[in-house]
């Protein structure tokens, strides 16, 4: 297992301030746009994926234990997506699309949940009004109202216990 902390030359210890210190020393004189050597391009990657590690504070506790335990692991701390650098301010910064594309996609996803949940509550009250009103002002011989009211009120009631369940369930994993 690769020692994040030697690649960096730090103590164990250290904070996340002398960790991106460290860090910052070592890319200026491995990054790809300075340094044209084939092997200073694979050890930028180890140190950047060294840094990202190191700077989470989720990723480094579970890298310690594993480290502590001697736990051979494979590289699954730092996965890399598409990566765009812009210009802001005279300052180069990146971006992770693939970050920026799943937070869009869950927005979609809670409001495209919350109209359909709307909608269906809209279908189910309708039914429910609609079969009140076949009962009681417009009745037809043959046809028994009692059933669709019942179905009405069953399924917008057990719609609306689902709804309230599935979003206590999404704040207790948040």
């Amino acid at each position: 297992m690769t020692d994040y902390y030697k690649i960096l030359g730090i103590p164990r210890s250290a904070h996340n301030f002398e960790v991106r210190r460290a860090f910052r020393n070592k890319a200026k004189s491995l990054h790809p746009d300075i340094n044209p050597d084939k092997k200073a391009h694979e050890d930028f990657k180890i140190i950047n994926e060294a840094y990202q590690v190191l700077c989470d504070a989720k990723k480094r506790k579970i890298y310690d234990m594993r480290l502590n335990n001697k736990v051979p692991s494979q590289r699954v701390y730092y996965r890399p997506g598409n990566v765009y650098y812009k210009e802001r301010r005279n300052q180069k910064y990146n971006y992770n699309t693939d970050y920026k594309s799943n937070t869009d996609y869950e927005k979609f996803e809670k409001y495209f949940d919350f109209l359909l949940f709307i909608t269906l509550v809209f279908v189910g009250c309708f039914s429910l009004i609609y079969g009140l009103y076949r009962l009681w002002y417009n009745p037809v011989e043959d046809i028994n109202p009692y059933p669709g009211i019942a179905m009405g009120i069953f399924f917008t009631s057990l719609l609306i216990i689902i709804w309230r369940y599935k979003n206590k369930l999404s704040e207790k994993s948040k």
